[in-house]
């Protein structure tokens, strides 16, 4: 059906005299390993010593990944880190419920960026 249609617009545009500009295929939809990479990179990104949840989660996978190598090594405390990477993998699960990311404010595509600094008395008062 929607052919049917593009090819009349088309019929009048060229009687029209203009011809019609190709039609691009929609755009392709991002990979699994694109996809993981942009929440890596997103969880990542921000102050260098920061504890986010997403970074914590992100440090309670390679802890699991490394049990895994040290696992099929033969090194011995396997179960310490295995450990260690399922209790950081709970801490970070209570972070994210106990102080959710806040989302970036946005105009017309632009970040807005909030006023720092300001107490409570400033809430108040009028701008000059």
């Amino acid at each position: 059906m929607a052919d049917r249609y593009q090819r009349e617009i088309e019929e009048i545009l060229k009687q029209a005299g203009e011809t019609a500009p190709p039609i691009s295929p929609s755009p392709r939809r991002p990979g699994l390993r694109r996809i993981i990479w942009a929440h890596a990179k997103q969880s990542l990104s921000g102050k260098p010593l920061s504890f986010s949840p997403g970074r914590v989660m992100l440090a309670a996978v390679l802890l699991l990944l490394a049990a895994l190598v040290l696992n099929s090594v033969g090194f011995g405390p396997v179960a310490l880190v295995a450990f260690a990477g399922l209790i950081l993998f709970i801490v970070a699960y209570g972070m994210f419920f106990v102080r959710p990311p806040r989302p970036q404010k946005r105009w017309r595509g632009e970040i807005i960026e909030e006023e720092s600094g300001g107490g409570f008395w400033d809430r108040f008062r009028r701008p000059r």
